[in-house]
């Protein structure tokens, strides 16, 4: 690609060339409007010719832009300009994993954190049915912290569609960290970026991506039909618990590999226990080159568990939850008059879609899984009303099924905080439950209406905060290994 360095694309002033891969050129710009830079990702201009890879390049560059991650580099902008498609991301002075892996051999605690935050990161995007398609070094910014960012999230995708590489017969992806059914042109799901995640775990481990040939076909045919040399030949002095982690992500079978990021990440973790020195002090990888990939001096967005604790944030989505079970109750029991199943299926859809609302400010919902957790508590709502003194139990079984519904979202949800989901729901429900009966006795009838609604209040304020609890307690505990930004 030619040197655009002086060159304007839209609201951008290309400042320097910053790097070039197989994809795309990297330049460092201004954005005036903004006073700052920024990272642009600009790709071959023959792309542009293409009405449908333009389409694609539109359509996948939105989604990728709805990413929002503590290790995942966020997209700013994209946009088409003199022919030219690019992406705008954040600019920062950083090295890649690439460099950290050329220097001194990594701790297991630098593996345990480094694995962590490119595992969780790319769980997070799996649930909202995104594959990244070339996880390797080079696509993981190691920042000023110490912390990952993955990069170039859905370029794969939005270019392995283009007529320019389909007439070809080209495959996208990296040799050197690609899954056996990438390389065979299969279709893939996110078990081939475990599987690359697990070679990057290989060579964090050994010292050596686990195949080598002389040319990049033959190294994707290694990773289809040769076995994997055993990671303890190469370093004898890797513990076994780790080996398993990387064999399992390893395997040729897709359905033989670790369901989700998450669980390699939790079977690491368990393979190497955090030490009390290395969490006192996080040993941060050096940050020594000035990369192509992207972005400006910016501290990371604040996890999710850090920043969702604020005491605030918690009294919102209590209050927004209650005011929601409240509503859908008073709303259902006009309708109970009549039916009483048609009562509690109003007061379920209502007092959910309350739920969801408080919700989608502590994790982004697909209208899928929103229409999924209406419905449940419609159905459950419907069913409890007509159980008689065990509608706890029905309730509770919405809070597990509810729990469920999350955990695809957030996969660091566990069985057991699931259970405890349900357990707070069904105790919330049968407490309330009791306090309504009582207040549905008062005679003085202003009373009595008070009396029901704080019942109410107390089940959904007891269900929704024990869900929330679990929640952040589950976020919390699968980032614990990120460093400290400060």
């Amino acid at each position: 690609m030619e040197d655009l360095t002086g060159k304007q694309l839209g609201p951008y002033q290309i400042v320097a060339p910053l790097g070039e891969g197989g994809m795309a050129a990297v330049y460092k710009a201004y954005q005036p409007a903004m006073d700052r830079y920024v990272a642009l990702k600009v790709l071959p201009r023959h792309f542009a010719s293409d009405p449908q890879f333009v389409t694609r390049f539109q359509q996948e560059a939105r989604v990728v832009a709805q990413l929002q991650h503590p290790h995942i580099l966020p997209v700013f902008d994209f946009g088409e300009a003199d022919g030219y498609t690019y992406i705008v991301m954040p600019f920062v002075k950083s090295g890649t994993l690439t460099d950290l892996l050329k220097g001194p051999a990594l701790s297991l605690q630098q593996v345990r954190t480094l694995v962590t935050q490119i595992g969780t990161a790319l769980d997070y995007a799996h649930a909202r049915g995104l594959i990244h398609r070339d996880v390797k070094p080079s696509n993981v910014l190691i920042d000023e912290t110490g912390n990952c960012l993955l990069t170039d999230f859905g370029l794969a995708k939005i270019m392995e569609g283009s007529i320019h590489l389909t007439t070809s017969g080209a495959i996208m992806g990296t040799p050197a960290y690609m899954s056996p059914e990438q390389g065979l042109g299969q279709k893939i799901d996110r078990r081939s970026d475990i599987y690359s995640l697990g070679v990057i775990l290989y060579e964090m481990a050994v010292g050596r991506t686990p195949y080598v040939a002389e040319t990049p076909m033959a190294v994707v045919i290694k990773h289809i039909n040769d076995p994997l040399p055993p990671p303890h030949v190469v370093n004898p002095d890797l513990a076994e618990a780790v080996e398993r982690v990387i064999l399992k992500a390893l395997a040729k079978n897709p359905f033989d590999r670790f369901a989700t990021a998450g669980e390699m990440v939790r079977a690491l973790q368990a393979a190497i226990p955090e030490t009390a020195t290395a969490a006192a002090h996080p040993q941060a990888p050096p940050v020594t080159t000035l990369r192509s990939e992207p972005t400006k001096p910016v501290t990371p967005p604040a996890a999710p568990a850090l920043r969702a604790a604020a005491p605030r944030s918690s009294w919102r989505f209590i209050v927004i939850s209650v005011i929601g079970w409240v509503v859908g109750v008073l709303l259902g029991l006009p309708f109970a008059s009549g039916f009483v199943p048609l009562g509690g299926l109003v007061a379920g859809a209502v007092g959910a879609l309350g739920m969801v609302l408080a919700w989608r400010r502590e994790l982004p919902l697909s209208r899928k899984r929103i229409f999924a957790l209406v419905g449940i508590w419609a159905l459950m709502g419907a069913i409890a009303v007509v159980t008689g003194p065990f509608f706890f139990v029905v309730l509770a079984l919405a809070g597990w099924l509810t729990g469920m519904v999350l955990q695809q979202a957030e996969p660091a949800l566990t069985r057991k905080h699931i259970a405890m989901i349900a357990l707070g729901w069904g105790l919330g429900w049968l407490v309330g439950g009791i306090a309504f009966a009582i207040a549905t006795q008062v005679p003085l009838k202003p009373l009595s209406g008070l009396l029901v609604i704080l019942a109410i209040g107390l089940a959904g304020a007891t269900g929704s905060g024990n869900m929330l609890r679990q929640f952040r307690g589950a976020r919390e505990k699968a980032m614990i290994a990120v460093p400290p930004t400060g």
